[in-house]
């Protein structure tokens, strides 16, 4: 029997993304409903890369579905310090799960801005893709990376921590 070696992750940078609003449409479709987040900022900080999120640049079309999964569907700019323009496309999904990794039901939370409460136990993984110009950027556009959200409801922000799959 042969071992499977488990491919090896290394902290790249975190994206900061502030939002100022979330629209859901209603009513929702056989597929679920759509909210739709725009950016207004954020910041880009860590080992590899740093520079800003570019405002209004882009936003989330999130879908929620009648499992209590949201797919994430989230397209923005980046900028980085140097100036280069970077463009960033996140694919994920958020839910809240209980001990056997399976999704809880979302229970309406007043005091959030969405109506919905993240749970301590939550899923919020994305796989980004980048497209930059050729230059000293480009190793984003031939890194597989994995990324690790944290959502934040006070100022609302987004927290996205990527990760290189290095070997």
């Amino acid at each position: 029997m042969s071992t499977v070696e488990i491919p090896k992750l290394e902290y790249a940078f975190s994206v900061r993304i502030e939002f100022k609003e979330r629209l859901r449409f209603e009513p929702t479709t056989p597929m679920g409903g759509r909210v739709y987040v725009p950016v207004t900022g954020g910041t880009v900080s860590g080992p590899r890369l740093q520079g800003r999120v570019m405002p209004y640049s882009g936003a989330d079309w999130a879908r929620g579905r009648s499992d209590s999964v949201a797919e994430l569907n989230a397209h923005y700019m980046l900028e980085a310090s140097d100036g280069a323009p970077i463009y960033l496309y996140n694919r994920g999904y958020l839910y809240g799960r209980d001990d056997q990794g399976r999704p809880l039901s979302r229970a309406p939370d007043a005091r959030a801005k969405d109506g919905f409460a993240i749970k301590p136990n939550t899923y919020f993984f994305i796989t980004p893709v980048f497209d930059t110009p050729v230059g000293p950027h480009d190793w984003l556009t031939r890194t597989v990376f994995l990324g690790r959200g944290t959502r934040k409801p006070d100022p609302d922000h987004t927290v996205f921590d990527y990760f290189a799959v290095t070997g």
